[in-house]
């Protein structure tokens, strides 16, 4: 099933049915957070009182959307709208590239939309959408990011995923290795250095010879640096934070992974 008609996916983005003030429960809960995304900011608590009232009011304001105290279908699509952006962005794609351009293709949509966590540590829509609707503290999100632009590029190119994905660092690096795909930093240093990489490919920051602890996507490199677009990260790139970020990473730091 396409990732868009997937039940997690509809679950964002189908209209829940009208809210008014006194609603409560997971559809209250996801305008509060798409809200907070939109700067409009209030408690993420499921609870649609005074406070979201405001907020909503601010927010229909600004998109120009008519708001007699009920969240309809206008309003909903304008809240949850840089999520469908994303979610149909192959109707936008590039026709017959390579499958690493067009990786990095769906990968700077998302970085374009800034997905951001919303309502506390590895919660939120973005998250639940990289996570195939699971959130929470435990949910390390930048393995999952991969895995959902990997599929898309893969769906839009009518082709398998050169790796099945999953939410672990580890298990991507061992399905890598069953695939032939897996390339030790070491590999990048002689000829033809990042080329061997491709136009993009997946790097893993590494802990040690069998434990790696953050992924993103690789290219623009170089046997010392190289451009990334990766997820559950920040501004310093750290391994558990709260946005999708475009950083500059060191190349001996990591190992890689070949898409092409």
């Amino acid at each position: 099933m396409p990732l868009q008609d997937q039940s997690f996916v509809r679950r964002e983005l189908d209209f829940p049915g009208a809210l008014r003030q006194g609603a409560s429960g997971a559809a209250v809960k996801r305008v509060q957070e798409w809200l907070g995304y939109h700067d409009s900011g209030t408690p993420i608590d499921g609870k649609f009182g005074p406070g979201t009232e405001r907020a909503l009011q601010g927010f229909a304001a600004r998109k120009r959307i008519a708001y007699a105290g009920e969240v309809g279908p206008a309003l909903w699509s304008a809240l949850t709208e840089p999520l469908a952006r994303v979610v149909g962005a192959a109707a936008n794609a590039p026709a017959n590239k390579p499958y690493p351009q067009l990786v990095r293709w769906f990968a700077e949509q998302h970085l374009l939309a800034h997905p951001v966590e919303l309502g506390g540590a590895n919660r939120g829509p973005w998250v639940r959408f990289y996570m195939k609707g699971s959130e929470g503290e435990s949910m390390l999100w930048c393995a999952g990011f991969v895995s959902t632009v990997l599929r898309q590029a893969a769906e839009h190119a009518v082709r398998a995923m050169p790796i099945a994905g999953s939410f672990g660092c580890d298990e991507l690096a061992a399905q890598a290795k069953a695939n032939g795909r897996f390339l030790a930093a070491r590999a990048l240093a002689g000829a033809p250095g990042f080329a061997a990489l491709g136009a993009c490919g997946v790097f893993l920051v590494r802990k040690s010879a069998s434990d790696w602890i953050h992924t993103g996507f690789a290219f623009d490199g170089n046997a010392d640096s190289f451009l990334s677009i990766e997820g559950n990260t920040d501004h310093k790139g750290s391994a558990n934070e709260f946005e999708v970020a475009q950083r500059a990473r060191k190349t001996a730091a990591c190992d890689f992974i070949r898409l092409g």
